[in-house]
């Protein structure tokens, strides 16, 4: 057996891996509530604000305003509920109704308070919860050497270290938000622990963006009637808004987005689905072509490609999985060719930085793409600590820069069109420990600034 071991679990004893369950006792009111960001070039600081109730309404919204404002606005939600039969369901699952508003008539660059409620007519005294809208995109007209931070985790789930992950994360100080790079509840068809989850995260969702992608633990197939994704889609639609083409969820007039694309800061972020169809061809292949190439890096200097499963793993886990290896091969092309600056993944509980590469052998900082692993978010099946050796007696493959079976998350402090900082939090020792730390150059734009430098100190001379 060459020494590997069958298992991929760490000896983390059980109390590690818990499932934390928020007391809870439904009045009928306000639950599960979570904001997401919708930018549109003609609604760039567009807000979705999602929340649950076992109360159905037709007068569901969202009561509305920006600070320095004093009138109340009010936007109407859409509403979904869904039926879930599986084993672990003991039968049929019926959700609370899920009510998602999207808050088009909002500025950049401020804060919203807002209220989400069940009546239209009984406007509050007081606007009780707030999120803050970033500054204009570069894609829309703002400065594309604007600086920006952006919090990333993968496999969550809702354990103790989930929690400990969450509080960790909220300790980074202008968070514009939250990339969750699939597996976010773990609910694994027990459909009653995504609603935990949606409350047991609630303090922090209600304020901090969640961006989100699916992952395999999102597949959920009902067996009554075979659909997948069903749970994930209908409390997560991501960019409702979406006009490029993305998709991936459309069952009886409900649509959600398992892949799609929107502009943050200086960056233009695009999200995958490792578990929908991928080849030349197919639907979500030619939507990534397309939005790949539409992308004006002079507006837009940074792009960054996430999905569940990763590319390049030397963990022991998940090795010899086509949704990383059979993707990689059909999609690098595209994503090389573009030059996409990062990579996030989850899917592999620990984390690992992968050098710039775009061939499995090569390390190149000019041309490559670097990956960053990041599934150690807090999940309940335990964490990867088992690795790979390298090549000719290597200790690690040669793309392999920093890796390391332990909870945590990671911040991505974007300084300016060329430069952003890397930092990932370790949560193992009880604190927020700092364990690595890199800057990654983006030479698309440092060739576009040279490339401009030459043009202005050859533009100016005469003709003596």
């Amino acid at each position: 057996d060459n020494g590997i071991p069958t298992t991929w679990q760490s000896n983390s004893g059980p109390a590690e891996v818990q499932y934390v369950e928020q007391p809870f006792t439904d009045d009928g009111g306000v639950q599960q509530v979570h904001v997401s960001l919708a930018p549109q070039s003609s609604t760039p600081g567009a807000v979705v604000v999602s929340f649950a109730s076992s109360t159905q309404s037709d007068d569901a919204g969202v009561y509305y305003r920006e600070d320095g404002d004093k009138e109340i606005s009010f936007v109407s939600a859409k509403v979904t509920s869904y039926s879930h039969t599986t084993n672990e369901n003991g039968g049929t699952y019926t959700s609370p109704y899920l009510y998602h508003a999207l808050v088009e008539e909002v500025s950049t660059n401020c804060t919203l308070r807002y209220e989400p409620s069940l009546q239209s007519g009984q406007q509050p005294a007081e606007l009780s919860r707030a999120v803050r809208v970033p500054p204009l995109a570069s894609a829309f007209g703002g400065d594309p050497n604007q600086s920006m931070k952006l919090a990333l985790i993968g496999d969550l789930g809702q354990t103790s270290n989930s929690m400990q992950t969450m509080d960790h994360l909220v300790q980074d100080e202008g968070i514009a938000a939250l990339l969750v790079m699939g597996d976010l509840s773990y609910a694994d068809n027990l459909d009653e622990r995504w609603d935990n989850w949606g409350r047991l995260f609630e303090p922090v969702l209600d304020n901090t963006p969640l961006m989100a992608l699916p992952g395999n633990h999102e597949i959920e197939t009902d067996a009554k009637d075979g659909v997948s994704f069903r749970p994930y889609a209908h409390r997560f639609q991501n960019m409702p808004n979406c006009q490029n083409g993305c998709g991936g969820f459309d069952e009886n007039g409900w649509k959600a987005n398992m892949w799609h694309s929107f502009d943050l800061g200086s960056a233009h972020i695009i999200h995958v689905s490792s578990y929908h169809k991928y080849e030349p061809g197919s639907p979500q292949y030619m939507w990534l072509d397309r939005d790949l190439k539409a992308v004006d890096r002079r507006k837009t200097p940074w792009v960054f490609v996430n999905l569940h499963a990763p590319w390049y793993n030397s963990n022991v886990a998940h090795q010899g999985e086509y949704q990383s290896y059979d993707v990689r091969r059909v999609w690098q092309p595209l994503v090389c060719d573009s030059r996409v600056n990062i990579m996030f993944a989850g899917h592999v509980h620990s984390y690992e930085r992968v050098l710039p590469t775009c061939d499995n052998t090569t390390v190149n900082s000019a041309t490559g793409v670097t990956h960053i692993n990041i599934g150690d978010g807090g999940n309940r099946e335990g964490l990867y600590d088992y690795w790979l050796p390298g090549e000719n007696g290597r200790a690690a493959p040669v793309w392999s820069a920093f890796r390391e079976g332990s909870y945590g998350h990671g911040v991505l402090d974007i300084r300016n069109a060329t430069h952003a900082y890397w930092t990932w939090h370790r949560n193992n020792d009880g604190e927020k420990m700092t364990r690595d730390t890199t800057w990654v150059v983006n030479q698309v734009a440092m060739e576009a600034a040279q490339e401009g430098q030459r043009g202005q100190d050859g533009g100016g001379g005469g003709g003596g």
